[in-house]
């Protein structure tokens, strides 16, 4: 399967990063000036427990699914879709349940009961739309990442025009309404598409201590990932205040803006390849790394280099303090990426283990600092534990390749041909 199929796909999907990255940044400074720090650090945890249980509970089941399918096997696909929704669902709102014994602020645990059924909804819509991946176009994956911004873009303006004051818990009820729509139609589509069978008339049978051991692997990596991903902000929202979580959770997802070619290419990369040829997928996953990397590096650089006069202006002076915290997001954002797309040819060919270790290590510097972190600047040291725990990351993925492999260090300058690849390529379209 050449690159261009890819890039074709990864267009598409950069596209709609494009767009949904750009609606959810106007939407993020509009928030941030309704809320002001404190009411934004709110509605920010009360967002950061719904995704965390809702990744927690997903187990990995909907990419075991995937690849499974990709691959041609045959198991009771209905039957395994119905009960992992089910289980994911109940999960998630446990989790979120328990969550509030770790969390003391009043106004998040007047918002309790709410805050649970989001994440199982989050969950659930989560899944199936995982699910949708199965689709080599990802038109649908892209449809639902639109509607997700816009919805609750187009909400967010209803509620600053209709309320006179906005509490965070107005746009948190709001965001709730979008992600049962999301579901609804996620589980829509899912059983209109994904149970056609398989083209082989006698393919081989996948057990279920199968199906959940490529689960539980994967799950395990996107576990470590995402404790790696979101222990910044757990910690912060444990011993900082509000207003500081508010400052720190902006600047994070602020600094997302500059992952949008990285994201469409990793999840292109998994779609097109999960369960099928190895040599195709080392070669496309090889180009799309030293066609990105170095590049968006550049990027960050540059980004760096205005922030001190974007930040201020956006968001307003009020939050001048998180520059520093936002700039060294931006180079982890990329370095993050850059493994990720790496981790894509262990994904895809069906070894998320090799993953799974890479992010075990990574967490030895983050539980050594962690504690010992200075309070003071509190946001500044944790983003740099971030970049090392990414820097480390990226460096071990590059080890597995010769050491485990056999395969060469994937190139970090792009080849001459490749740059005129790309470049006819975007002259076609």
């Amino acid at each position: 399967m050449a690159f261009k199929e890819v890039f074709k796909s990864s267009r598409t999907m950069f596209l709609t990063t494009v767009a949904v990255t750009a609606i959810g940044f106007i939407s993020s400074v509009v928030t941030a000036r309704i809320l002001g720090p404190e009411g934004r650090g709110l509605l920010s945890g009360a967002l950061l427990i719904t995704t965390l249980t809702s990744t927690i509970a997903s187990f990995g089941l909907a990419f075991s699914y995937i690849y499974h399918r990709g691959a041609g096997h045959y198991f009771a696909y209905k039957k395994y879709v119905v009960n992992s929704a089910a289980f994911i669902g109940v999960l998630a709102a446990s989790l979120a349940w328990a969550s509030f014994y770790f969390n003391k602020e009043i106004e998040l645990h007047q918002q309790l009961m709410l805050i649970v059924f989001f994440s199982a909804v989050a969950a659930i819509q989560s899944f199936f739309m995982n699910l949708s991946q199965m689709q080599s176009s990802l038109n649908f994956v892209n449809l639902l990442r639109f509607l997700a911004v816009f919805l609750n873009f187009i909400f967010l303006i209803a509620i600053y025009l209709f309320f006179e004051q906005v509490n965070f818990k107005y746009i948190l009820y709001a965001q709730f309404f979008v992600a049962i729509i999301l579901m609804l139609m996620a589980a829509q589509w899912a059983a209109n598409n994904i149970f056609t069978p398989v083209a082989n008339s006698y393919p081989p049978r996948a057990s279920l201590k199968k199906l959940l051991r490529y689960a539980f692997n994967q799950h395990g990596t996107v576990m470590v990932g995402t404790a790696l991903t979101n222990f910044d902000k757990i910690y912060l929202l444990k011993v900082g205040t509000m207003a500081e979580f508010g400052f720190y959770s902006v600047a994070f997802l602020t600094s997302r803006l500059i992952g949008a070619i990285q994201e469409a290419l990793n999840t292109a990369l998994y779609s097109k390849f999960a369960g099928k040829d190895e040599k195709e997928l080392s070669h496309n996953v090889g180009i799309a790394f030293r066609m990105t990397f170095l590049p968006m590096i550049l990027i960050a650089l540059i980004g760096a280099a205005f922030s001190p006069w974007f930040i201020p202006l956006v968001y307003g002076e009020k939050f001048s303090p998180m520059v520093v915290t936002f700039i060294i997001l931006l180079f982890e954002c990329v370095v993050s990426g850059a493994g990720w797309t790496l981790a894509q040819r262990f994904n895809a060919a069906g070894r998320p283990g090799l993953v799974l270790i890479r992010q075990l290590v990574s967490v030895i510097p983050v539980v050594i600092c962690l504690p010992v972190l200075p309070r003071e600047n509190i946001s500044v040291y944790l983003s740099l534990l971030m970049l090392l725990a990414a820097i480390l990351r990226l460096l071990i993925t590059l080890a597995i390749y010769p050491t485990v492999l056999k395969e060469p260090i994937p190139r970090l300058v792009p080849y001459r041909e490749d740059m005129k690849k790309l470049i006819t390529r975007l002259r076609s379209q």
